[in-house]
C-alpha cells in the first residue's frame, strides 16, 4: 500500500484538530457543568416535597403512641403474680366472644 502526502496532512491535521477540540469542550464543559448546577441550585429551590396523607397520618401516630403511658407492663406483672399463684382464671366464653366480635369487624366473612 502506499502512502502519499496529500492524505497523510490531513489525517495529521484531523489528529490536533481533534485534541484541540477536546481541549476546547473540556474548558466549555466547566461552564457548562457549572451552569447546569445553577440551574439544577434553582430548580432544587423551587421544588417542594409534598407528605402524603398516609405519612402524616402515621407520624400523627407515633407521636401520640410516644406519649402514652406504659401501663401494660403494670397488667402483665400483676397477671404474672395471679398465675404463679394459681389464682387466675380464664374465661372462654369472654375469649370466645371476643374472638367473633374481631372477625365480623373485620369484614372477613
Amino acid at each position: 500500500m502506499k502512502v502519499n502526502s496529500a492524505t497523510t496532512p490531513s489525517i495529521q491535521n484531523k489528529d490536533v484538530s481533534g485534541t484541540t477540540g477536546a481541549k476546547r469542550s473540556e474548558k466549555s464543559g466547566a461552564t457548562d457543568a457549572s451552569s447546569k448546577v445553577s440551574a439544577k441550585a434553582v430548580e432544587a429551590s423551587s421544588v417542594r416535597p409534598e407528605i402524603s396523607a398516609k405519612a402524616k397520618e402515621f407520624s400523627r401516630a407515633q407521636e401520640v403512641a410516644s406519649k402514652a403511658p406504659d401501663v401494660r407492663e403494670e397488667k402483665i406483672a400483676e397477671l404474672k403474680k395471679r398465675i404463679a399463684s394459681g389464682n387466675y382464671q380464664v374465661n372462654a366464653q369472654a375469649i370466645a366472644d371476643k374472638m367473633v366480635e374481631e372477625h365480623v369487624a373485620s369484614g372477613i366473612g
